[in-house]
């Protein structure tokens, strides 16, 4: 005999069942001119977090900026303690990056970066660490937009312009070297609001993206 049936399905409660927890981004700058360098011989000096409970785009979000005072192991040290305690109050759920919610440093630079220098000069902090990172799925939202659309760039100002989000001139910066040296200076805010945009806007592209790939079948009911 056939059936007809109507269900209710709470957008919350899918949230959850999907993303098992929360979901984070995260957003690392290393003391070099580069956003990517190549090697793990820059001290870490700012990693920018913002975390929501929900896929919806009008989900609360919360951002922390973890910030060194300069760019020194010892700082580096600091920061790396404070990013841990923050990442292990939650008890796992989904952490995104644009190019860096990946395995290896081949593969894209936040959290390979983040471990490799962890490893190599902080070597107590490292176990911890990188246990509770184990505890998150991994979401990349650049490879993401690579393999699931035809951009002729992957850069993450172009995705946030696919995904309809705006940046403000204020929150670009060239050389991320120099506006580190210039927030130490005399506290010129570039390099904060650009490590804001890059993780409030990488959280909520993430959201696009996940919630695209959440069908009936997705759902446990």
């Amino acid at each position: 005999m056939s059936e007809c049936l109507q269900l209710e399905i709470d957008p919350l409660r899918a949230s959850e069942e999907y993303l098992n927890g929360v979901l984070v981004a995260v957003d690392v700058l290393a003391f070099s001119p580069d956003e990517y360098p190549a090697g793990a011989d820059q001290p870490i000096c700012l990693v920018a977090a913002a975390h929501t409970n929900g896929l919806s785009s009008i989900s609360r979000a919360y951002v922390r900026l973890f910030v060194a005072a300069t760019a020194s192991e010892l700082e580096e040290d600091l920061l790396l303690k404070d990013f841990l305690a923050y990442i292990g109050t939650f008890d796992g759920g989904t952490i995104a990056a644009h190019y860096g919610a990946v395995e290896s440093i081949d593969e894209g630079f936040d959290l390979p970066y983040l471990l490799g220098r962890a490893r190599d000069y902080h070597p107590e902090l490292y176990p911890q660490l990188r246990h509770a990172l184990l505890r998150f799925r991994k979401h990349d939202t650049c490879l993401y937009a690579k393999s699931h659309h035809n951009m002729p760039s992957a850069d993450l100002e172009y995705v946030e312009g696919y995904y309809g989000l705006q940046r403000v001139e204020a929150a670009r910066v060239d050389d991320v070297r120099a506006a580190l040296a210039a927030y130490w200076r005399g506290s010129d805010p570039a390099v904060i609001k650009y490590a804001l945009a890059n993780a409030y806007n990488t959280l909520r592209v993430a959201q696009a993206q996940i919630r695209k790939s959440i069908c009936c079948t997705d759902i446990s009911l």
